[in-house]
């Protein structure tokens, strides 16, 4: 055994049962979960204030190919040599085809991108011109964004970042059919409710007026003015899909009530799943079947609540979209890892059971659980 395997096998993974997944699979949630250790000095990547630093890498086998972000954690048991992963699971050095992901117009440092216009995953484009959010999760990925932001300065003007994504939408909305088949406006929420609202809406109508005819979805946080008013709410809604919105996403993220007030700050972390289940009946009524989705974090929580929460979605005609829990910036190391990677494994498993049986879109991007 050479002395790099004789190294990696230090690191090695008990794992009992790998539920029928293929080893990319392993390798790929075993990477979110966990992170990679670099066995190369070819790769570079900067280094800044309290943000953990991360490579974009795209995991290659038979028939399949998915891209993830994955933090640097010299603790990890899988290594990237940059050509291949490895790691030791069960005494024996397992490895699949892997490289790093450079975009020269998006990530030109290889780095996954959280700037304000950003490619995200396969034919996927984001609009973010509310960089800070008012409610700030413990958890939220943004974070690194605003780190970065603390040291570098950077425009925090509202108006002018969304004008600058308005002008970037009539510059380029007519190549957008050919690139991407989704086009998020997944910005941090304001407290100006209005504004907010006029924001999503002319920007999704501009570029319906550019020619863009595929799905257009908004993420954000329910306004507190529609969390109880039932009429108002359908209004708000029914506003979005008349400018060309074609899906209402709103973050769920945890199920237990007690995790949620826990990790989630303001007014969301009392909301409830059962209100956000009313809040959904009505967004499906009004978008349709998968005309609403959310996200639930694999990971913060106990597992069962995960699936529970994505099921229950599922039935009402929510489209979920479960990521796997990961730290962007330094304090987020401290929440901690609800279960090992074998019962992650298994909660991936059973949410594409549950995709199977609801027939849902799955939308598989960098931090994705499917």
């Amino acid at each position: 055994m050479s002395i790099q395997k004789k190294r990696i096998a230090k690191f090695d993974l008990a794992l009992k049962n790998r539920h029928g997944v293929r080893i990319e699979e392993v390798f790929r949630l075993g990477a979110l979960r966990d992170g990679i250790q670099l066995l190369t000095t070819d790769i570079s990547f900067p280094i800044l204030g309290q943000i953990i630093p991360r490579l974009e890498i795209e995991i290659f086998g038979t028939q399949f190919v998915k891209k993830i972000t994955v933090r640097i954690n010299s603790n990890s048991p899988f290594m990237f040599d940059g050509e291949v992963l490895f790691a030791s699971i069960n005494d024996e050095i397992e490895q699949v085809r892997c490289r790093q992901h450079i975009d020269p117009e998006h990530s030109p440092t290889g780095r996954y991108n959280f700037g304000m216009m950003r490619a995200n995953g396969a034919r996927s484009f984001v609009f973010d011109y509310h960089v800070y959010c008012c409610y700030s999760c413990e958890f939220c990925f943004k974070e690194n964004e605003w780190e970065a932001l603390a040291i570098q300065g950077g425009d925090t003007n509202y108006k002018a970042n969304f004008q600058e994504c308005l002008n970037y939408a009539d510059r380029n909305g007519h190549t957008f059919d050919d690139k991407y088949d989704i086009v998020w406006l997944c910005t941090g929420s304001i407290k100006d409710e209005k504004t907010e609202l006029d924001r999503h809406s002319t920007i999704s109508r501009r570029l319906r007026e550019a020619g863009y005819t595929k799905n257009i979805y908004v993420s954000q946080v329910v306004p507190p003015s529609i969390r109880n008013d039932r009429d108002k709410r359908r209004n708000y809604l029914s506003v979005l899909r008349d400018a060309g919105v074609s899906r209402f996403n709103t973050g769920v993220d945890i199920v237990d009530a007690g995790m949620r007030r826990k990790y989630i700050r303001g007014l969301k972390g009392e909301y409830t799943f059962e209100e956000y289940m009313a809040i959904f009946a009505d967004a499906v009524d009004v978008f349709g079947r998968f005309g609403a989705g959310s996200c639930l974090l694999a990971g913060i929580e106990a597992a069962e609540n995960t699936i529970n929460g994505l099921e229950e979605l599922a039935k009402i005609g929510v489209a979920p979209a479960p990521t796997v829990l990961t730290p962007f910036v330094v304090k987020q190391m401290g929440i901690p890892f609800s279960f090992d990677l074998e019962e992650l494994i298994d909660t991936h498993v059973r949410f594409k059971n549950i995709v199977a049986r609801y027939e849902l879109p799955v939308f598989s991007g960098v931090f994705s659980l499917a």
